[in-house]
């Protein structure tokens, strides 16, 4: 298989299809048993984080590991917010060392954020973001690694991200052959934005893409819910849920996928509790595998 997707026989011919993962940095597992259980869901590839999953130090066994189980990591995430108060020091350290990590595994993509600041206006804070990270581009494109920013609902005050424009706008500053886009239609959706559109207006920078599922948070209803709440500065509560029980149109996206021939990897993630993982993820793999050819 290569990244690009693999092969599978369709009535007797061979066509191509995107490559299905899981996000595997959701398990609380060690490395081994997170590996074990993409495998054990029948996924194509997954995604690791740093420093959870990998780091420069360890990189080389864990590159080993992955390498005896037959899947493929697509993307090393982390949660590198530059632009966050008191977040750039940190914040661009992490994205260097998704980088490294992403290198060592044979991994195209680092994945990062850019991160919220109240008070610093959305033309200071691509600029700013712009010069800042070029050095890393540089490094990126030197190790034949792409860095993708996430598309972000607001989470707090002053994350561009978190609109269609914003997204354009920062990866047009960047001007980077290596700076794209990663794709999550949830996060979109949760702050309120129509994700087939946002995905006409993105299409050009998608290289990943995320799938999840969401729902607004009940008080009553959820008053006992032991999992991730997110909030959302415009919109509130959301909570995860299973692909095809929440708010988002991701049908739509994959069907646009699949017209404009995208064939890069699609990858569940769930947000969900622990006990859950497993259910939750392979609900996704089956929900994108009736609609990935």
């Amino acid at each position: 298989m290569s990244y690009a997707g693999q092969e599978s026989e369709t009535r007797g011919s061979t066509t191509r299809r995107r490559p299905l993962g899981i996000a595997a940095f959701e398990y609380r597992l060690p490395l081994d048993q997170k590996l074990a259980r993409v495998v054990a869901l029948g996924a194509d590839c997954c995604e690791l984080a740093t420093p959870g999953d990998v780091s420069v130090e360890n990189a080389a066994a864990v590159a080993e590991a992955v390498g005896q189980t037959g899947v493929h990591v697509t993307a090393v995430a982390s949660l590198s917010k530059p632009n966050s108060p008191d977040g750039t020091e940190a914040g661009l350290q992490l994205l260097e060392e998704s980088i490294r990590c992403a290198e060592a595994l044979g991994a195209p993509y680092a994945i990062a954020y850019f991160g919220a600041h109240p008070e610093r206006p959305a033309s200071d804070a691509i600029e700013r973001y712009r010069r800042l990270v070029r050095p890393f581009v540089e490094l990126a494109a030197e190790r034949g690694v792409t860095i993708l920013i996430e598309n972000h609902f607001s989470h707090a005050p002053g994350d561009v991200t978190s609109g269609p424009s914003g997204c354009a706008e920062l990866i047009a500053a960047v001007d980077a052959e290596n700076f794209a886009l990663n794709f999550d239609p949830c996060n979109f959706a949760i702050a309120g934005v129509d994700v087939s559109a946002a995905y006409e207006d993105l299409k050009q920078f998608v290289r990943n893409v995320h799938v999840k599922d969401a729902r607004r948070y009940d008080s009553v209803r959820d008053a006992d819910y032991v999992g991730r709440v997110v909030d959302d500065t415009n919109r509130g509560k959301f909570l995860f849920v299973p692909v095809g029980e929440g708010i988002t149109d991701n049908t739509s996206v994959l069907n646009a996928l699949g017209r404009d021939g995208y064939t890069g990897a699609v990858t569940i993630e769930a947000h969900t509790p622990e006990e859950t993982l497993d259910e939750v993820l392979a609900k996704g793999l089956s929900y994108c595998r009736e609609l990935v050819v």
